[in-house]
């Protein structure tokens, strides 16, 4: 485990470290929605909310930070690429106009005092023509890597979150996530797993885990029709226990997305095409009492 990648044992208040995406309930950052969501989140335990910065140019940080810091909540990031901004494309102006917008992105995850930006921040969200090569997965990482460098000045982590072969070509495992990271030069780009996404990838997904543990940042949970994390196929508490018992002591987070609480946009980009939760608010309760028992199982004390 390299120190340069942050994986807290527990948060300031001495339970799991756990984190939600504010999908759960809206698209974005809704301020008519803010102030009662920020509560309730800080009363069911959580200790951090994603920040999606789905578009860095306008996106506006001020008085986030202070209403989620009144709460006793911290803040990490996440954001992504477009057709016009992508580090991967083969145009040099694409891969310039991503690098900007990915250094946009420190540049707000410092503001928001963000420890750590994740994201799919390697290429374009969606379905790809055909398999990446050696060479634009050997040119992307390297220029993760150099940014790595420079977002640690700024006291921000970089990881790379690993998604299913529907939504992108260059990381759909662990072990391609570790390989990537490797081929980036630098020790401080990290890993982002996801559980919806590794349960179509993974053949065993524990494995996965501590094939990742050495730059492993972020573990999200969710069920894999991506709703009530109660109602699957999945076995959360076995997994979590698994992760845990394989030395995972780091972040968690949740996300569950349900078509009327998402932008239409949002929701296309996502493939969200019905509701799926029954009560919003029982995800996150369920995922803060399934990470609360699960921790409780491996050590008691």
């Amino acid at each position: 485990m390299s120190p340069s990648v942050p994986r807290p044992v527990a948060s300031d208040h001495g339970g799991p470290d756990l984190a939600v995406n504010p999908g759960v309930w809206m698209t974005g950052w809704q301020p008519a929605l803010a102030e009662s969501l920020v509560e309730r989140i800080a009363r069911i335990g959580y200790r951090r909310i994603v920040a999606v910065l789905r578009d860095p140019w306008t996106y506006d940080t001020s008085g986030i930070r202070s209403l989620v810091g009144s709460h006793g909540l911290r803040l990490m990031t996440n954001t992504n690429q477009n057709a016009a901004e992508d580090i991967s494309s083969d145009d040099a102006e694409v891969r310039d106009r991503g690098l900007a917008r990915l250094r946009r992105g420190v540049q707000l995850s410092a503001e928001l005092e963000s420890d750590r930006l994740t994201g799919i921040l390697y290429g374009v969200l969606g379905k790809a023509a055909g398999p990446a090569s050696r060479a634009v997965f050997d040119r992307t990482a390297k220029i993760l890597g150099d940014l790595a460098e420079e977002a640690a000045e700024s006291g921000v982590g970089l990881l790379v979150e690993v998604v299913n072969r529907y939504e992108t070509s260059l990381l759909n495992t662990a072990g391609q996530a570790m390989d990537f990271v490797a081929a980036s030069g630098s020790d401080r780009l990290g890993v982002h797993l996801d559980v919806f996404h590794m349960n179509i990838e993974e053949d065993d997904m524990v494995a996965a885990v501590a094939e990742a543990l050495p730059r492993l940042g972020y573990l999200e949970l969710e069920q894999n029709h991506r709703g009530e994390l109660s109602r699957g196929h999945i076995p959360l508490a076995e997994f979590v226990t698994g992760a845990i018992e394989t030395g995972y002591r780091g972040r968690f987070g949740l996300e569950a997305f349900t078509v009327s609480a998402l932008a239409p946009d949002h929701a296309a980009g996502l493939a969200v095409w019905r509701d799926v939760l029954d009560r919003d608010t029982r995800v996150a309760e369920d995922a803060h009492a399934l990470l609360a028992a699960a921790y409780a199982s491996v050590d008691p004390g």
